[in-house]
């Protein structure tokens, strides 16, 4: 579990190393990582994931996290570790996604005379990127949930609703 942990570190900070810093991000503390700014990054352009999905479904890495609470098998455990890389992968490729339309539309504004078909399809574009990261990571989180059995969905649910307590009280 403990290397599960590293390689989602690992993967979340040589994203955030590959990807310039955000407004949002510079805004945080000269001390922040760059898995806490990718984090940041992600939570100010994701819809509301957290209080909208991830309350109900923390996901693969959070199941991974409590596995022993969770009693998760050799097999779950390792379905659980490839939808947390998978998912960690789609996540940095949206984000690099994301930040290129901003890059493209705020080139593109500042020509003096931009074409009002190239503004409206470059904005477009920065939604389209911002849904995928509201959306993408919902089927990985199903898929996580869907590989418990019901014993285990119990203590999920008892788990899932403690932490989400517990992050409202930071």
């Amino acid at each position: 579990m403990k290397k599960t942990a590293k390689m989602v570190t690992m993967s979340i900070v040589f994203a955030s190393m590959a990807m310039g810093i955000t407004t949002a991000e510079a805004a945080m503390p000269g001390k922040a990582t760059s898995m806490e700014k990718m984090h940041m990054y992600f939570v100010h352009h994701n819809f509301g994931f957290a209080r909208n999905f991830y309350q109900f479904h923390p996901g693969p890495h959070w199941d991974l996290m409590h596995a022993s609470a969770l009693h998760l098998t050799a097999a779950q455990i390792k379905r659980e570790k490839m939808l947390t890389m998978s998912m960690m992968h789609d996540t940095k490729q949206g984000i690099a996604a994301l930040k290129s339309a901003y890059r493209q539309y705020r080139e593109y504004a500042k020509q003096p005379n931009p074409s009002i078909r190239v503004l409206i399809h470059d904005v477009q574009a920065v939604g389209r990127a911002q849904a995928y990261l509201g959306y993408e990571m919902i089927p990985y989180h199903m898929k996580g949930y869907r590989l418990l059995d019901p014993a285990q969905r119990v203590i999920y649910h008892r788990l899932a609703h403690e932490n989400w307590i517990r992050m409202m009280k930071k």
